[in-house]
């Protein structure tokens, strides 16, 4: 399927020189700068959410709050223990159950694969060419995606 590619290479790049030749220069050089200027301002806002703790789906809120309710957990068992050892014992489990929720979580229902491998409603799935390293690094990526 060396063909495949090359075919919708050559349909993208049909479709780029048809935008050019029909759009007016001083058109094109706005649409340009309006484009520039948003992915400037996307990139920004990325930084301060990301800055803030908060981003995309999987937000660093909720790594957050997971950590938090981790820790809660376990400063409550250590101070139940005194009190009644069995509310200490039973606080420690659920730290623990909670430290390894989103492990459990993924292992239960995995994500779906990024949008970002899909083109035209198919899944694009390239191997990479440039060597052993380059091989070991796109299997790494592979296998963290699953989890």
């Amino acid at each position: 399927m060396p063909g495949g590619t090359q075919k919708y290479e050559r349909e993208i790049a049909e479709i780029l020189e048809r935008l050019e030749r029909e759009e007016p220069r001083g058109e094109r050089v706005r649409r340009r700068a309006r484009f520039t200027l948003w992915q400037r301002w996307h990139d920004w806002r990325g930084r301060l959410r990301r800055l803030r703790g908060l981003d995309r789906q999987r937000a660093h809120g909720g790594a957050w709050v997971w950590i938090g309710l981790t820790l809660a957990a376990g400063i409550a068992g250590i101070l139940l223990h005194g009190v009644s050892p069995f509310l200490g014992i039973a606080c420690g489990v659920l730290m623990v159950v909670i430290f390894f929720s989103p492990l459990l979580r993924e292992l239960v229902s995995p994500r779906a694969d990024p949008a970002s491998s899909m083109w035209r409603g198919k899944v694009v799935d390239l191997h990479p060419r440039s060597g052993i390293l380059a091989t070991l690094r796109y299997h790494w990526r592979r296998l963290r995606r699953r989890f």
